[in-house]
C-alpha cells in the first residue's frame, strides 16, 4: 500500500481533490460496471428476472447506505487524526472500525433473511402481475445478503485507505473483483456447455465470490498498514457522530424510493424495470459526484484536524466547482443518449420508452444532486453533518406525497417531476447550510 497522506494539506487544493478523486471515481466506476454487467447478463433471463434484481436495488442501496455509518465516520475521524499528527491513534480507530463493521454485516444480513418474503410483498404492492417478480426476487436478495459482512468489510477497509489519502489500493482492488465478477456472470447466471446455470441465484454467486476475493487481499495489505495494535473502542462514539447522520440519510433516502417503488410498481413490471435502468444509468454520474464528496471527506478531515479551518472551507467551494462541471456534462449525455443507453439492458419498447424519459428527466437534476452529494462529503469531514442531514432527510420525506399528488393527475410522469423537485430543493439547502455553518469560523 502507498504511504501515508499528511502531504495533502500542502497540496493545491484542485490537486489535492483530483489526486484523490479520480482513483475514487474509478474505482466507484467499476462497482457501478459490476452492476451493469450483473444486469446486462440478468436481462437475458427476460423482463420478470431484470425487474426482479431492480425490486431488490432498493434494499442494496440501503446495504450502501448503512455502512457509511462506520465508513464515513471513520475516513472522518482518522483522517482529522493524520492531520493532527496522530497517526498511531488513526491506526487504533482502523482496528475498531474493521471489527465494527463485520458486526454491522452480520445484524444485517440476519433481518434480511428473516424479512425478505413480507418486506418485498410489500414493495411489489400487491400486484398480481409481479407474483413471478417476487418470487424471483425474495431468492436472489436473500443469497446476495449472505454476503453482506463481507461487503460492510470491504467498505470500513476502502475508507481506513482514502483517511491516509490512498485511493488507488482500492481501485487496484475492486478492478480485482470486477475482473472475477466479469468472469463467473455468464457462467453461474447462464450456464457454459455442460455447466448448468444458476440464473438469479447465479448473479448473487458470482457477486459474493468476487466480493470474497476483494476483502482477502485487502486484509492482507491493511496488516501491514495497521499493524498489530489494539483496537480503541473510546472512539467508537466520534466515528457513530459523524457517520451516522450520513448513514441515516442514505437510508431514509433509500427508504423513500422504496414507497415509492410500490407506486411505480402499479403501472406494471415494465415502469419498475424502467425506475431500475434509469437507477443503474444515473449511477455512473451519482458515482462522479461521490468520488468528490469522499475525497472531501479527507481532504477536509485532514485540514480541520491540522486546524486550517478557512482552507477546508475553500476545499469544500473547490469540490462543488469540480462537481458542477462534471454534472453539466453528464445531463448533456442523459438527454443525447438516452435510449442507446437504456437499450444496453433490454429490448423490450415499453421498457425502452420508459427508461428514456426517465433519464430525460433525471438530467435536469443532475447538477442538484452532485451539490447535495459532494456538500454532504464537506460537512461529514468538517464533523458536523447533522444540519445538512436533517435538511436531505426532510427534503425525501417530501418526495413521497408531491410524488402521489403528482401520480394522480400526470401519471408515471408526474413521479419523475416531483423527484426533480425535491432535488432541487434538497441542494439548495446544502449550500445555505454549508456557507452559514459556524465550524469554519472557530
Amino acid at each position: 500500500m502507498e504511504s501515508s497522506g499528511p502531504s495533502l494539506v500542502h497540496l493545491p487544493l484542485r490537486q489535492a481533490l483530483l489526486r484523490l478523486c479520480i482513483p475514487l471515481t474509478g474505482a466507484m466506476t467499476l462497482e457501478t460496471a459490476f452492476n451493469f454487467v450483473n444486469g446486462y447478463w440478468v436481462g437475458h433471463l427476460g423482463t420478470a428476472a431484470l425487474a426482479a434484481v431492480n425490486l431488490c436495488s432498493f434494499t442494496i442501496w440501503m446495504l450502501f447506505a448503512l455502512t457509511g455509518m462506520i465508513s464515513t465516520g471513520c475516513n472522518a475521524v482518522i483522517a482529522q487524526l493524520i492531520g493532527a499528527d496522530r497517526e498511531e491513534e488513526g491506526r487504533r480507530v482502523g482496528w475498531m472500525a474493521i471489527l465494527a463493521s463485520l458486526v454491522l454485516g452480520t445484524v444485517l444480513c440476519g433481518l434480511v433473511q428473516a424479512f425478505a418474503t413480507p418486506y418485498l410483498t410489500w414493495q411489489a404492492s400487491h400486484n398480481p402481475e409481479v407474483a413471478p417478480v417476487l418470487e424471483a426476487g425474495t431468492v436472489y436478495l436473500r443469497k446476495v445478503f449472505w454476503c453482506a459482512p463481507i461487503f460492510c468489510l470491504n467498505e470500513a477497509m476502502s475508507a481506513i485507505s482514502r483517511a491516509y489519502g490512498d485511493t488507488r489500493t482500492p481501485l487496484r482492488l475492486y478492478a480485482l473483483g470486477f475482473g472475477v465478477n466479469f468472469v463467473l456472470d455468464p457462467i453461474l447466471i447462464l450456464g457454459a456447455g455442460s455447466w448448468p446455470g444458476f440464473g438469479l441465484s447465479g448473479a448473487a454467486y458470482a457477486s459474493g465470490i468476487s466480493f470474497a476475493t476483494v476483502s482477502v487481499c485487502f486484509v492482507i495489505l491493511l496488516q501491514r498498514r495497521l499493524g498489530d495494535i489494539r483496537p480503541n473502542w473510546k472512539w467508537a462514539g466520534e466515528v457513530l457522530r459523524i457517520g451516522l447522520p450520513s448513514a441515516m440519510t442514505a437510508a431514509f433516502f433509500c427508504l423513500i424510493y422504496m414507497l415509492i417503488a410500490p407506486l411505480v410498481g402499479g403501472y406494471g413490471p415494465s415502469a419498475l424495470a424502467a425506475l431500475g435502468l434509469g437507477h443503474r444509468i444515473e449511477s455512473f454520474s451519482y458515482l462522479i459526484s461521490h468520488g468528490l464528496a469522499v475525497a472531501s471527506i479527507t481532504l477536509v478531515g485532514q485540514h480541520m484536524g491540522a486546524g486550517d479551518r478557512r482552507t477546508a472551507y475553500q476545499a469544500g467551494v473547490e469540490a462543488c466547482r469540480l462537481v458542477t462541471l462534471f454534472m453539466l456534462a453528464s445531463s448533456m449525455v442523459m438527454v443525447c443518449f438516452a435510449r442507446p443507453l437504456a437499450s444496453l439492458f433490454s429490448d423490450d419498447p415499453m421498457v425502452l420508452d420508459r427508461a428514456a424519459t426517465y433519464l430525460r428527466w433525471m438530467s435536469l437534476a443532475q447538477w442538484s444532486t452532485g451539490i447535495s452529494v459532494v456538500l454532504e462529503g464537506v460537512m461529514s469531514g468538517a464533523g458536523r453533518p447533522l444540519a445538512a442531514g436533517l435538511a436531505a432527510s426532510s427534503c425525501a420525506a417530501v418526495r413521497l406525497p408531491v410524488a402521489r399528488l403528482a401520480s394522480r393527475h400526470f401519471g408515471l410522469l408526474g413521479i419523475w417531476q416531483a423527484m426533480i423537485a425535491s432535488r432541487w430543493l434538497e441542494g439548495f439547502l446544502y449550500l445555505w447550510i454549508f456557507r452559514r455553518s459556524k465550524v469554519w469560523q472557530r
